[in-house]
């Protein structure tokens, strides 16, 4: 597809893939969301020559070259920074949050023909081995570890909680981009970004099974830029999702929108 394609419609066709295009997902959500140009087609050719310069076509080949010769590593001050979540800016960085990282090194490592997934075990994204059962990456530390370094990770980050196996299962692609999206979220309504918060939003809109609370949250940013009408006409062509009370009270909502426009 042309890089012309505006990135929300491109986030939309990598979802409709199957599988989904993570890679694709995840550049086109800072394309959309942050405020510097990106050009997602651009993105992915670094994706595609950073895996074109690995030799060792295996895991530890890919995680050696991407954080020891390549210096990617986990951003320590300054954590909730956004640009830790756009997979552009952590391409041209080296620095990233754990799931940003883990979705490079995911990517990178299917270009080489190393089958890898993402596991969103709670408070600390991982990687693991689709061939190599309990070994897994933290892309954080940028290092290989096995079940008891990963339950090492929880136990630190969660003391007193019971470490469950379940936390190491995969997390498919549609999940990471929503986990992705809500880091985004939560950061934006911290700092009250109401028009990043919207740019989010639009995105998370998109996703399947989307809460009926986030269409209702997108009409409230929208008419808070000013951006009334196309409030109105989003929570109109949602309803179309729903039915019964859902459908009827944005609807309703709608029509009061469209009643303060006349």
């Amino acid at each position: 597809m042309s890089s012309s394609f505006p990135p929300l419609q491109r986030f939309q066709d990598a979802l409709s893939e199957s599988p989904l295009r993570l890679d694709i997902a995840a550049l086109s959500i800072g394309a959309h969301c942050a405020e510097t140009p990106m050009d997602v087609e651009t993105e992915l050719s670094k994706i595609d020559r950073l895996a074109a310069e690995i030799s060792d076509h295996t895991l530890p080949g890919v995680i050696q070259f991407l954080f020891q010769e390549q210096g990617f590593g986990g951003e320590k001050d300054d954590y909730y920074n956004p640009a830790n979540s756009y997979i552009d800016q952590v391409l041209q960085r080296r620095r990233g949050i754990p799931i940003s990282l883990a979705i490079i090194t995911i990517e990178v490592a299917r270009r080489c023909g190393v089958p890898l997934f993402g596991v969103g075990m709670p408070g600390h994204f991982l990687v693991g081995h689709r061939e190599a059962e309990g070994v897994f990456v933290d892309p954080f530390e940028g290092k290989i570890i096995d079940e008891s370094g990963a339950r090492d990770i929880f136990l630190t980050l969660h003391p007193g909680q019971e470490f469950q196996t379940e936390f190491l299962s995969e997390t498919t692609p549609e999940v990471i981009i929503l986990r992705v999206l809500n880091n985004l979220r939560m950061i934006y309504l911290k700092d009250r970004g109401v028009s990043e918060l919207t740019a989010v939003l639009e995105l998370l809109v998109c996703l399947d099974d989307c809460p009926i609370d986030e269409f209702h949250r997108l009409a409230s940013a929208l008419d808070a830029l000013g951006r009334t009408d196309e409030a109105a006409r989003r929570l109109d062509k949602a309803a179309d999702r729903y039915s019964g009370t859902d459908a009827e009270q944005m609807r309703a909502r709608a029509t009061h929108l469209w009643a303060r426009l006349n």
